[in-house]
């Protein structure tokens, strides 16, 4: 073979690995924890825990009426695992999928959701005395303040996390298009911030007098408990252990189980 034809092979390789492994070769372990409020409410609405380690994210969800999803996000499969912990069931969504989805949401949606939450105008502001992030459209605004990262590479490593979990939780019925939120989310990186607070407002008529509000809070600590070590152990292992199951039937399971 020609030695030249060797060393563009190479080369294209090299550029081909560094494309898709940036964002994990120097990945730092971290932990989040979040609250949400709802409507001003005192006591959250559901609360999670978030466990970055290496290229998987393992997200802990619990809610007030005590139902438990782990969602197993692995970046270089390039797919979500969902996980009912109590119905030893589990369901497999890739990023084609979720890509698709929101293609056909495209398609079908009209000419004013699109406006408003697919293609929204969005006015982003930044004022660094607070840290706070504002994205803003007449129909919806999310308002974020930030704290420093200890690692520049967990900016990423959040910010592609919560690219995509947008995009899963669009797929649940009742929640909005993701776009507003990658807006939310490129601006925080862009500054090198992680979310300690976002509180996003929906406007439910066009005068903006209904409102509905929903708040978070993070609390992120840099390294991983022994605690949470065993429990991405066990998460692996209760994976292994569950029925697989197509996402209509998981959602359905979910929603019956609720009621």
């Amino acid at each position: 073979m020609n030695p030249m034809r060797i060393s563009l092979y190479c080369l294209a390789a090299l550029v081909a690995s560094m494309a898709t492994t940036p964002l994990f070769a120097q990945a730092n372990d971290f932990r989040m924890e979040t609250e949400i409020f709802v409507e001003g409410a005192i006591q959250p609405t559901a609360k999670s825990l978030t466990l970055f380690n290496g290229s998987t994210v393992y997200d802990f969800l619990s809610g007030s009426d005590q139902q438990r999803e782990i969602t197993v996000f692995d970046v270089r499969r390039g797919r979500f695992v969902l996980i009912d912990s109590q119905r030893k069931l589990k369901t497999t969504l890739t990023k084609e999928y979720l890509t698709k989805f929101l293609e056909q949401v495209k398609s079908q949606a009209s000419e004013d959701v699109i406006a408003r939450f697919v293609n929204p105008q969005l006015d982003q502001q930044f004022n660094p005395s607070t840290r706070t992030v504002t994205v803003s459209s007449d129909h919806l605004t999310y308002e974020a303040t930030g704290v420093t990262a200890k690692w520049q590479s967990s900016v990423q490593q959040y910010r592609h996390f919560a690219d995509w979990i947008a995009r899963l939780n669009s797929t649940r019925v009742g929640n909005l298009p993701p776009y507003s939120r990658f807006e939310l989310n490129r601006v925080m990186a862009e500054q090198k911030l992680m979310p300690r607070t976002i509180e996003r407002t929906i406007m439910l008529d066009r005068v903006g007098l209904r409102k509905h509000i929903v708040r978070s809070e993070h609390s992120i600590h840099w390294q991983l408990t022994n605690s949470d070590r065993k429990r991405i152990s066990s998460t692996g292992n209760l994976m292994a252990g569950c029925k697989e199951v197509s996402i209509n039937e998981f959602w359905q399971t979910q929603s019956q189980a609720s009621k």
